[in-house]
Formats: C-alpha cells, sequence, structure tokens
C-alpha cells in the first residue's frame, strides 16, 4: 500500500466519502502500521475494516480509526498534539473538524516516521552501521 497525501484542509462544507477519504484514511493507516513496525515495538491495532459503499458506517468503523491512530502516536512519540475521540452508537460522526484531526495526525506521525529512521540512519552511520535492535529497509 502506497502513501496518500492526506487532505489536511477541510471545510465545514466538505463531504466525507468512503471512497476516497476512507480508503485514503485507511490506506495511510496501514502504510504507517507497516512503517512504525520496522523502528518500532509493533502496537495492537484494531482491525481496519475495507468498508463498499452500500454499508452504513456505525461507531465501531470510526473508533477502529481511531484506536489505530492512538496505537500509532504511541509507538512513534507521545505528543500533546495527538488526540483521540470515542463514538458510541447513535453519536454524532467525523465532523470536518475530525477529519481535519485525523488527517493531520496521519501526516504527523509520516512525519515522525521520517524522522526517526533518517535520526537512526545517521546515528548508525557513526557508530559503524549498527541499528541498534532495528530493521531499517
Amino acid at each position: 500500500m502506497a502513501w496518500q497525501t492526506p487532505k489536511t484542509v477541510w471545510a465545514e462544507t466538505d463531504t466525507f466519502r468512503l471512497t476516497p477519504d476512507y480508503e485514503r484514511i485507511r490506506g495511510n493507516l496501514l502504510y504507517l502500521r507497516q512503517r512504525a513496525a520496522a523502528v518500532t515495538q509493533r502496537p495492537e491495532y484494531g482491525l481496519m475494516e475495507d468498508y463498499t459503499v452500500d454499508k452504513l458506517p456505525l461507531a465501531d468503523f470510526f473508533n477502529r480509526v481511531e484506536e489505530n491512530l492512538a496505537a500509532l502516536a504511541a509507538a512513534v512519540q507521545t505528543r500533546p498534539e495527538y488526540s483521540t475521540r470515542s463514538f458510541s452508537p447513535g453519536s454524532l460522526v467525523w465532523d470536518w473538524r475530525d477529519l481535519e484531526r485525523i488527517e493531520g495526525m496521519l501526516l504527523q506521525i509520516y512525519n515522525d516516521l521520517n524522522a526517526i529512521e533518517s535520526s537512526q540512519q545517521k546515528l548508525a552511520f557513526c557508530l559503524g552501521g549498527g541499528y541498534f535492535g532495528t530493521f531499517v529497509s
């Protein structure tokens, strides 16, 4: 799965769609999970459903994305700007602010992983090529 540039500027008038919005979010989460496994201990992740247009997203659908974001954020680095929500059946679903937060977190985690990998390579070079128990592809 390839990284897709997140949509980090959402407007109140924007509409969330399973395709391409959820597919982009899901794909980026799966991509980041794979990359994070190479540089950190693998955290516990929730199932990322492959929803089709005819299925209606429920609270579990939104909570899986939030749980995966929280696991990735914890694996990469604890940051105050990483924040997630939980949803209950019958509650409101994501609004444009949530989508902006989620995709902004994805981009920040992506940048954090780039920084971690870059620092490991520099540190390894300075110390003779050892990655200290991690694998960088």
